[in-house]
């Protein structure tokens, strides 16, 4: 436990329990020390002593995005670089961020200065986003960029499972053939049945065969939008979800 001052009076806060929260021992506290401390807390003068936050959130960030990037290849093998794209915008927003603070209740630890306090509230959704990007730096300087990944895993299937389950993002065609290799120890076979429309507004239609019957069928403005469409109704099908 460490003791820290602002305002008329002291406040402490539990480093053990954080970590805990976290679930990463730090062997330099000082560093999760800087990670929780706002700005705000330091007068302008003291502000150049870079006992705050931002520079470990700048790191934070970065470590998250490669994390997050890693996690997305593995998990998708099938999906193109924009659908990539896509969900880890999603996955590293402030909104998402915000979720996994709050998970672990981030606003309790926050170091701020009292007038900020009074009026904004430690709880401020960008300075819980900022704080625990700020973590992920420490953590990455004190025990590596595995031990990162790990607890960003966590969060990531705590807190996204609805999100990797969303139609339009989810990868079915990934998920069909994992589910079919299980149970008909075979691949799904796509076959385009028909294409409509002019060249630049095609409407792609096809079907999914599986052991040579057809377990789904699926539209879309390209081959890979309906050969999802197609899997995610042979998954219906197959009573996945």
């Amino acid at each position: 436990m460490f003791r820290i001052w602002y305002g008329r009076g002291p406040n402490k806060i539990d480093l053990s329990e954080l970590e805990n929260k976290l679930g990463y021992k730090f062997k330099n506290a000082e560093l999760l020390k800087q990670a929780l401390t706002h700005t705000s807390f330091f007068n302008q003068k003291e502000k150049n002593k870079v006992n705050h936050f931002q520079r470990l959130e700048f790191l934070g960030d970065s470590v998250l995005n490669l994390a997050v990037s890693k996690y997305l290849y593995q998990k998708f093998p099938s999906s193109s670089e924009g659908e990539l794209s896509k969900i880890k915008s999603i996955m590293v927003s402030q909104q998402s961020l915000v979720k996994y603070a709050q998970l672990i209740k981030l606003e309790d630890f926050v170091i701020i200065g009292k007038s900020v306090d009074l009026t904004q509230g430690r709880g401020k959704f960008s300075i819980l986003a900022d704080c625990l990007e700020a973590c992920l730096g420490a953590i990455y300087l004190d025990g590596g960029f595995n031990f990162c990944k790990k607890i960003i895993n966590r969060f990531i299937n705590q807190e996204q499972t609805d999100l990797l389950n969303k139609r339009e993002i989810r990868d079915y065609k990934t998920s069909l053939q994992e589910v079919t290799q299980k149970k008909f120890n075979c691949l799904p076979n796509y076959k385009i049945i028909k294409e409509e429309g002019s060249e630049h507004q095609k409407i792609f239609h096809i079907e999914v065969y599986i052991g040579g019957d057809v377990f789904g069928a699926g539209t879309g403005k390209n081959k890979k939008e309906a050969a999802q469409d197609a899997a995610y109704h042979a998954l219906k099908r197959l009573e996945f979800f």
